[in-house]
């Protein structure tokens, strides 16, 4: 598949594919290695908690699967992407968070949310 045509649909009821280790995860969402590290930084500064690849994802709370699944997304070369209730299991902290993350990073990427049954795009 060509780069400029990848799609994601990110759902928080079910933020990991893998359940397995964060590198699988990276691997699904397409990440390069070369941006594993900012992106294992970003999730450490975001949750306090420092995971390398070979870390065990199924461990992490329903919010910080839910942070990993949004960096992931954004760490992807994905041209579009859903993002379906994506405040749902976080608290207003980490919901300003996300939106931050969000909004400096799209670079021109279609970011849309679905938060049930509203929808609303950004790009």
């Amino acid at each position: 598949m060509n780069q400029t045509d990848t799609q994601l649909v990110c759902d928080s009821g079910c933020p990991l594919c893998g359940g397995g280790t964060l590198r699988e995860e990276l691997l699904l969402y397409n990440i390069p290695t070369e941006s594993y590290h900012a992106l294992q930084v970003e999730f450490a500064s975001l949750t306090g908690k420092k995971l390398s690849p070979d870390s065990d994802v199924s461990i992490l709370s329903g919010g910080q699967k839910v942070l990993l699944m949004c960096l992931c997304a954004l760490f992807s070369p994905a041209r579009k992407i859903l993002f379906i209730n994506l405040c749902h299991s976080l608290d207003a902290v980490n919901r300003a968070r996300t939106k931050e993350l969000i909004t400096p990073r799209h670079n021109g990427c279609d970011i849309s949310y679905s938060e049930e049954g509203y929808a609303a795009s950004q790009g």
